[in-house]
């Protein structure tokens, strides 16, 4: 099928994963599920535009909250169990039980209200792994995956913040004059973490799924949509390539996996980050948002990859569908 690029792609996301699809041995989009598809989500998203997050575990305090945000955004990876293992899930101090990417902020919000300075970015550059381990300590014998690597990136990335930008996350967003590609840009030239690129046959293919994550939070956890736009050129993202959404795009049809790669994801076998497989999944989700946006031009990428994540949540749809993919990755 054709892959046009009819948006902005200062990032080179789209242009990197339509290569990978146009040689895809195991991943394709079927065009006609796009279209009995598109109607579907366009009236979902008439009733869930809405981003409901915004304040979301938040002290109130703006330079403390892009503080929070920015460690926190940078956490947003790998919260997933196998079917015979426990999952990490944290609970907060009324009993709430929480997981997944609210139990990140979640845990940060239990942490600052005990008084441990997780928005400082001297803490978390010599925070330990006990440190790390009691911010997220769990309600269950799982304790959050790739405990480890977390400890590495809030190490690293708080030197950094400190070295470059005087430990403020405000400052970082002055240096990009709050624009969203010039924000990226800094990301990833001083970041280590947020290099979410992939090789495919030899060429460069680009993700960047946890700079999203951090653009999507100071757009609609940390403004008020009375200030929004918050970010300039904010539209020009694409969507999160993660987990659940190539869930749900197989569910519609959108995804078709050949069927070794589908023995691979229903068996739960893991599937090795930057494999072939992990990257014609990948870049199947980027398009397949992509091209169910073309179909809805009124809607941006965001829009329609958050309504699908929500469609995601709908426990009971989850009952119903194949299981997602396993990777072990800091990059979602």
């Amino acid at each position: 099928m054709s892959f046009s690029v009819t948006k902005p792609d200062p990032f080179n996301i789209l242009a990197s994963t339509k290569q990978v699809l146009e040689e895809a041995k195991l991943v394709s989009i079927s065009q006609k599920a796009v279209q009995d598809n598109a109607a579907r989500i366009g009236e979902y998203l008439k009733q869930h535009m809405d981003f409901p997050d915004y304040g979301h575990r938040l002290t109130g305090n703006f330079q403390k909250d892009l503080q929070l945000i920015f460690f926190e955004s940078m956490m947003g990876f790998c919260f997933w169990s196998l079917p015979d293992k426990p999952k990490w899930r944290i609970e907060m101090p009324d009993g709430e039980k929480i997981d997944g990417w609210y139990g990140v902020a979640g845990s940060f919000k239990r942490a600052y209200d005990e008084g441990i300075p997780v928005s400082d970015a001297n803490f978390f550059a010599k925070a330990t792994r006990e440190n790390v381990q009691n911010i997220f300590r769990s309600a269950t014998d799982a304790e959050i995956p790739l405990l480890e690597e977390r400890v590495a990136i809030l190490n690293e990335n708080a030197r950094i913040l400190k070295e470059r930008f005087g430990g403020m996350a405000v400052n970082l967003l002055e240096a990009a004059e709050r624009d969203v590609v010039k924000l990226f840009q800094l990301l990833v030239e001083y970041f280590p973490s947020y290099r979410d690129v992939a090789l495919y046959n030899g060429r460069e293919v680009v993700f960047l799924k946890i700079a999203h994550l951090l653009a999507l939070d100071l757009e609609y956890r940390l403004t008020p949509q009375s200030q929004r736009p918050f970010l300039k050129n904010f539209d020009q993202l694409c969507v999160f390539a993660d987990y659940k959404l190539p869930q749900l795009l197989r569910a519609f049809g959108v995804l078709e996996y050949e069927q070794p790669l589908a023995d691979m994801v229903d068996s739960y076998t893991i599937i090795p980050k930057g494999s072939t497989q992990e990257v014609e999944i990948r870049s199947g989700t980027i398009w397949g948002v992509e091209l169910l946006r073309q179909q809805l031009p009124e809607y941006s990428s965001v829009q329609v990859g958050h309504v699908i994540w929500l469609m995601s949540q709908d426990q009971g749809l989850q009952s119903s569908i194949k299981p997602y993919h396993r990777t072990y990755t800091t990059f979602y």
